[in-house]
């Protein structure tokens, strides 16, 4: 009955919304048409001051559309111009760290940001500047380089309050509350996360409730429970109002969390099942606005491939009406007119052709969308493949607590109930012990990442035992000491000395990070 009320959910959701994709798209046709007809306008008058500006105007529709290799097109195509280097060129180079820092290009995004600075500080151009500036710090914290990270995002901030630009300076405050957030200097993330919502009151929605969220958050890692749920519960309501599904989603996980934390497990499970399913409306919506917006691009192409396609037919019209015309006159200037004719349908069919393949390149970018969307269902699976490791952490620290407690009282009572009390400390522990879940574990952990366990032994220099092969799998996970010493059943202090056994057996250097080998692996 569950299944059946949740496929009725997803089927409804993506019904009203392709109702509501019918008008949008139409508007965005529009708009889409309206874009390359001042770039045609522009090239013919060649001005190239105009060609610029509407390469940026179609780079920044597809961009917001989350057609990024489209977007990076006009963006290229607009830097070729080699126009002046005003606070146009800064934005176009900002827009491509953006892209490649959201495609996790972090080099390519270092580069642009990097050019963006450059420019900004030789035309004095502070808000591009400190755009720059916040885009480095992004990418030195993707990086693990929170030193240099901070030191970006400080002088952002710096730019920001000089500007009095309320947004950048919620939007700076924010980055550096994460970053704080990543050392596990709490307090001064909550500091930080404060500011950022203080300022950002006139901000856009998804700021104000990323923002609200991350608050909640530090809250639940603090075990400031009830500041938590306040906290996360108002980003939720933020996200409904807005239709906001990737912030629904993450305060969905959020509340999951802190409640699992508390030992609400009913209510964790609750948000948690919540979650599986806003993350798959939200999946449904991610796809059907690409899919969209690749439907929208091929039908501008497929029309302007029909005009093109009846400007040739015309032309040949026109031929075929002069050979006629020839022809009625003289048969030697028509058997010339017909030779021109014959050499001009040949170039019409190598035309067509041309077109055909241009239909055939915007297929398969429809199909490159689709595997765009299929990994990021790939990541919604590890989410889930992490809860369920959590649910085990959980389940074992219950388990192992009700077993304590139950052989504590085993002297208290009867011989008869001694016994009783032994044997049922008994099947906790046969429970305990049970592999049953480690398998499951491991098999939802080989689905997502087939080749890590073979990789891991090859590279190994000595034989990892079972316990170890287990520690890698939850350290490729990205799981913190606590929750692995709570998956296993053992101290913070006994993990570390396993991470430090098992570095010895992998092809590390002192220097070297172990998480990071295995999460490149």
């Amino acid at each position: 009955m569950l299944l059946i009320k949740y496929l009725r959910i997803l089927f409804l959701f993506a019904f009203v919304y392709s109702l509501n994709a019918q008008e949008i798209n139409i508007a965005k046709e529009r708009e889409l048409f309206s874009l390359k007809a001042e770039l045609k306008n522009a090239i013919t008058e060649n001005d190239s001051s105009n060609i610029g500006l509407a390469n940026i105007k179609l780079a920044d529709f597809f961009n917001t559309a989350s057609l990024f290799k489209e977007a990076t097109h006009y963006y290229q195509v607009y830097l070729e111009l080699n126009l002046p280097k005003d606070s146009n060129f800064v934005k176009v180079h900002n827009q491509l760290a953006i892209i490649n820092l959201e495609l996790k290009q972090y080099s390519l995004a270092e580069k642009h940001a990097s050019i963006a600075l450059s420019s900004s500080e030789n035309i004095n151009y502070k808000k591009g500047e400190a755009t720059s500036n916040a885009l480095l710090g992004s990418v030195f914290e993707k990086r693990g380089d929170y030193n240099k990270a901070l030191e970006f995002q400080e002088k952002s901030l710096s730019l920001f309050s000089l500007l009095k630009d309320s947004t950048g300076i919620a939007i700076t405050n924010e980055n550096i509350g994460s970053i704080y957030e990543d050392l596990e200097q709490y307090q001064k993330a909550l500091n930080y996360f404060s500011i950022a919502n203080r300022f950002a009151k006139s901000s856009p929605w998804d700021l104000k409730i990323n923002i609200i969220n991350n608050i909640g958050d530090v809250n639940r890692k603090t075990k400031k429970y009830s500041n938590a749920i306040l906290f996360t519960e108002q980003a939720l309501e933020l996200a409904k109002s807005v239709n906001n599904q990737s912030q629904l989603v993450s305060a969905l996980k959020d509340l999951s969390r802190t409640y699992a934390d508390m030992g609400n497990f009913e209510e964790a499970y609750k948000y948690l099942n919540n979650q599986y399913i806003a993350n798959e409306e939200e999946l449904v919506q991610n796809n059907n606005e690409i899919v969209s917006a690749l439907q929208i691009l091929h039908d501008v192409k497929e029309k302007e491939n029909e005009v093109q396609l009846l400007n040739k037919q015309n032309e040949i019209n026109k031929v075929q009406q002069s050979i006629i015309l020839i022809v009625a006159s003289t048969i030697t200037l028509g058997l010339f007119a017909f030779f021109l004719y014959w050499k001009k349908r040949k170039k019409h069919e190598k035309h067509i052709l041309e077109y055909q393949q241009q239909l055939l390149q915007a297929d398969l970018d429809k199909k490159a969308a689709k595997e765009i969307a299929l990994n990021r269902e790939i990541d919604i699976k590890v989410s889930a493949l992490t809860n369920y490791s959590l649910h085990i952490a959980h389940k074992n620290k219950m388990l192992s607590d009700i077993s304590k407690t139950l052989f504590k009282l085993k002297d208290r009572n009867s011989e008869l109930v001694s016994k009783k009390l032994k044997d049922i400390v008994k099947d906790i522990e046969a429970d305990l012990e049970n592999n049953n879940e480690w398998t499951e574990l491991m098999s939802y952990f080989g689905q997502i990442h087939p080749s890590f366990f073979s990789k891991l032994k090859n590279d190994a220099k000595e034989k990892l035992s079972s316990s170890e092969m287990r520690l890698c799998m939850l350290l490729r996970l990205n799981l913190s000491s606590k929750e692995i010493g709570d998956i296993l059943r053992i101290t913070s202090d006994s993990v570390r000395i396993a991470r430090y056994r098992l570095r010895k057996k992998l092809p590390l250097e002192s220097k070297d990070d172990l998480q990071a080998y295995l999460l490149n692996l």
